[in-house]
């Protein structure tokens, strides 16, 4: 029997399975489980031809091309931790809708005081002005829930030793608000003037739509620790 995984993020196990149908029939067997995004796919041949079942996962790989984050069941918060070590960066954490999540996940991690400086809690609009910087005439045009607000609260944590900064905003429900949908993030992630932000509409109960956010935003500090995102 060959047996191996791939974990990615950023869709639902319904997706991931319409996704893998083309590919069943072609003697590998999928076992998918997916929670708030963050999902870990298991490809198992009965048969142990490792020819066929290469050519399937390779084409798994294809089809996940920009969802893959690694090759065994490894957790985001430690390909995090692993990288920040790897390149020698310093990290610092803003979140607003997320509420700690990104935070408490890292801290799991040990050591991870070597590469994780701080996390600040900005939920308020005035914790934005105050505690990051955000100008509060970027709040008043765009609005707390923005690409805009995303990028500036980046900005405002890269102080020295920070020399990378990630931040969420977003409604999570259970009502909208400044006139936008339950469900919209952003988060951004980078320094300097690679500062990317990302834009999703997310779906499900509050705490659901908080905890793919926290997903989401890991994998994206983990891709553009790899240089993956500058290529994006």
């Amino acid at each position: 029997m060959v047996n191996e995984c791939v974990k990615i993020c950023g869709l639902t196990a319904k997706q991931i399975i319409e996704q893998l149908a083309p590919l069943n029939g072609k003697g590998v067997n999928f076992d998918v489980r997916e929670n708030c995004l963050d999902a870990l796919i298991t490809m198992t041949s009965e048969t142990g031809d490792r020819q066929t079942f290469e050519i399937v996962k390779s084409q798994v790989y294809n089809l996940f091309s920009e969802q893959v984050y690694c090759s065994f069941d490894e957790s985001l918060q430690n390909l995090a931790g692993k990288f920040l070590k790897m390149n020698g960066r310093t990290l610092a954490v803003a979140e607003s809708l997320t509420g700690g999540e990104i935070c408490s996940r890292l801290t799991e991690v040990p050591g991870i005081s070597e590469n994780f400086f701080e996390g600040i809690v900005c939920y308020n609009r005035a914790s934005k002005i105050n505690r990051l910087g955000v100008p509060k005439s970027l709040l008043g045009e765009y609005g707390a829930v923005s690409r805009e607000t995303a990028y500036a609260m980046v900005q405002g944590l890269l102080k020295p030793p920070v020399d990378i900064g990630l931040a969420t905003t977003g409604l999570a429900g259970p009502q909208g608000d400044e006139g936008k949908p339950v469900g919209l993030v952003y988060i951004a992630v980078g320094a300097g003037d690679y500062i990317t932000v990302f834009e999703k509409r997310l779906s499900g109960t509050r705490n659901e739509i908080r905890k793919a956010t926290a997903n989401l935003a890991l994998f994206y500090l983990v891709r553009y620790l790899r240089g993956d995102i500058l290529l994006l």
